[in-house]
């Protein structure tokens, strides 16, 4: 009898020392959207698309929606209101850019509130684009380091930078945060190979034979960097190669 009060006693003690799941304020804004994905398809490069999220207050009190912004220069979302009163609603209207871009691409737009619930929502759009990259003018490869779009991304963060962080901010949205291959290919070799890390700093600097998408991106080959910053950026790679 001791043993079975002591085992219930345990389970009433375990039961009510467990963590409450956090609950939305009723009495709170609440923001809601009509769909958070939204997949285009196959779609041609170089072209724009525009798409419509419908944002709604469906909570007690009004709605604040600070920010409607995309980390990238091709992705440029339009809020024409942000305070919504309760049952109220907006449109954000999203403008991508496909230039420069081919196969399987996500672009997100990260919506901030003052919902308590759901202080950020990312809005995900997935599309694959045709690669016609092949046909494109060997001038063309400089687009990604010339265009107002495009250098927000690919030029301006990694201003100043060496090493890892350079490699994050102007690298990893191609090549992957771990060098493992994304759009573009996989970048962890055997850089103890002197033909190798030659190869991959040759690329890296002056831009790719094969890939029209692969601008050099040395100062003299009218890119960002200067050679120390691509010696960097080798030196990166050849370690996070040997973990």
């Amino acid at each position: 009898m001791k043993r079975l009060t002591a085992v219930a006693f345990s389970i009433f003690f375990i039961a009510g020392c467990a963590p409450e799941t956090p609950q939305a304020p009723v009495n709170a804004p609440r923001i809601s959207f009509n769909h958070e994905e939204f997949d285009f398809g196959h779609v041609d490069e170089g072209v724009e698309l525009e798409h419509v999220f419908t944002v709604s207050n469906t909570g007690t009190k009004p709605l604040q929606i600070e920010r409607a912004h995309s980390t990238c220069g091709c992705t440029v979302p339009s809020l024409p209101k942000s305070k919504l009163n309760p049952g109220e609603s907006t449109r954000i209207t999203v403008k991508l850019d496909t230039s420069m871009k081919q196969d399987q691409v996500t672009k997100t737009v990260d919506v901030d509130s003052d919902d308590p619930a759901r202080p950020k929502v990312i809005l995900s759009m997935y599309m694959d684009v045709a690669n016609r990259h092949k046909a494109l003018a060997e001038r063309d490869k400089a687009k990604i380091l010339t265009d107002a779009k495009c250098i927000g991304c690919h030029v301006s963060q990694g201003v100043g930078l060496f090493g890892e962080e350079l490699y994050k901010a102007d690298c990893g949205m191609c090549h992957g945060e771990d060098a493992q291959g994304k759009i573009g290919p996989c970048l962890i070799r055997d850089y103890n190979d002197p033909a190798v890390r030659k190869y991959v700093w040759d690329v890296t600097a002056n831009g790719s034979k094969h890939r029209i998408t692969m601008p050099g991106f040395i100062e003299s080959a009218g890119g960002p960097l200067a050679k120390e910053q691509v010696d960097s950026i080798v030196d990166y790679l050849a370690t996070l190669s040997k973990k």
